[in-house]
């Protein structure tokens, strides 16, 4: 390993936003860090921008092979695996009855099949070090505003899997967290507040569920989380009060069912513009 790193972390979706954010961080703790994602250019500048305790991997998290062999460079590199931070994730904003399955498809293979892909690469070498596994979920898995379908189920998913990991981890010293965000001013939120229906929907969620904040403080709370090997990550803090309501917010339809016909039109109206999904894979 080399001289005055202590840990290794790797960071899937570690181009942008929180995961990018995410590996300067840890590398600022003394970590070294293996950055994943599609987009090379931009992971190799933040990986240069920490310096030679970092190294990029271009990457398709749907890629199990291709994930599994970037996670073996980052041992080769660096001699061990102490953290996998699962962050990659993408996200569409359309409705059930006009959403095609290749979208449903998309987003559940990255952001729950590329959980299970994290964990199937780094596990053998979690075990070794006794390290953490952190998935990134949302507060979509507990809450379930119209339009969000595939990617609260995915969230939801992810959910659901790291917390069964963590009762099969535990015996062998690998501890397994689960982050919850909100809205976030990542580039996924950014690209959906540019359709109206998305907008609408948003601004008329009760309460601090309409808020967007900063993606420091979801870096922030994962370093914090990394550090502790939390098995609750969340960010802004009010979300444990939504995590503790999430039965009754997510069966309550009373605030979304006045509202359902002038998304359906905004929808309908901007048809073509009503997908997003923060996908590099898509981008032109």
């Amino acid at each position: 390993m080399a001289k005055g790193i202590a840990k290794v972390a790797v960071v899937t979706g570690a181009a942008r936003g929180i995961g990018a954010g995410v590996a300067h961080a840890l590398a600022k703790k003394g970590y070294a860090v293996a950055l994943v994602g599609l987009e090379g250019e931009l992971l190799r500048q933040n990986a240069k921008a920490i310096g030679e305790s970092a190294l990029a991997f271009e990457v398709d998290v749907t890629d199990r092979l291709a994930l599994g062999n970037a996670v073996e460079g980052a041992r080769e590199r660096f001699g061990r695996v102490d953290v996998m931070v699962s962050n990659a994730g993408i996200g569409n904003y359309e409705l059930v009855r006009d959403m095609s399955a290749e979208n449903f498809n998309r987003v559940m293979d990255v952001n729950l099949g590329g959980t299970f892909n994290a964990a199937k690469a780094a596990l053998p070498h979690l075990i070794e070090s006794k390290g953490y596994f952190l998935a990134v979920a949302s507060i979509a898995a507990a809450v379930a505003p119209p339009g969000l379908a595939a990617y609260g189920a995915s969230k939801a998913g992810t959910e659901a899997f790291a917390n069964t990991l963590r009762a099969e981890m535990a015996h062998l010293g690998v501890d397994v967290g689960v982050a919850y965000f909100g809205w976030l001013q990542t580039d996924l939120v950014k690209q959906a507040g540019e359709f109206t229906a998305f907008t609408y929907m948003r601004t008329h969620l009760p309460g601090p569920l309409k808020a967007i904040s900063s993606v420091d403080i979801a870096v922030q709370a994962i370093v914090q989380g990394v550090e502790r090997r939390k098995r609750r990550v969340l960010a802004p803090g009010w979300l444990r009060l939504a995590l503790l309501l999430r039965w009754p917010i997510a069966g309550d339809v009373s605030m979304f069912k006045k509202h359902m016909p002038e998304i359906e039109r905004l929808c309908a109206q901007s048809a073509r513009d009503t997908v997003f999904i923060s996908d590099p894979a898509r981008r032109s």
